[in-house]
């Protein structure tokens, strides 16, 4: 009786891990992305310290807000340059790169980062750049 409940139970088990519902999001890999927001837009102001505030943040294309990865964002030749490591492949991924609040135009505007957003997919050991540009509206 013991053993045909605990077979019972581990067959029970067996199927619920490989329901198609269950499917488990990857949350770390070996792939890295990186790029550069380059600063020399004519008119746009950033301050002193002109990276501290720049968000950048790679998710899964169904769980936006959850970041992955390890994220270092340094100043590098009058630009910011990340690079984010240890990101899932095979998997579709969406870039995010927000503004710092710091900067600003010449009017008093925010920047706009270009492209607003981008969608890829990495496979094992790649490393991608992806860069981003500011513009200040005249």
């Amino acid at each position: 009786m013991l053993r045909t409940s605990a077979a019972a139970l581990f067959l029970a088990l067996l199927g619920c891990a490989s329901h198609p519902g269950a499917h488990r999001l990857e949350r770390e890999g070996t792939a890295t992305l990186t790029g550069i927001v380059a600063l020399s837009t004519p008119g746009l102001e950033v301050g002193k310290t002109p990276c501290a505030g720049l968000k950048v943040q790679v998710a899964h294309a169904r769980e936006p807000d959850n970041a992955l990865g390890n994220l270092l964002v340094k100043p590098s030749r009058g630009r910011c340059l990340y690079v984010t490591s240890s990101l899932p492949s095979q998997a579709d991924l969406v870039l995010t790169v927000t503004a710092s609040p710091d900067w600003r135009c010449d009017a008093g505007a925010a920047p706009v980062l270009t492209p607003d957003h981008v969608e890829l997919r990495l496979r094992d050991y790649e490393t991608a750049t992806r860069d981003f540009r500011l513009t200040c509206g005249r």
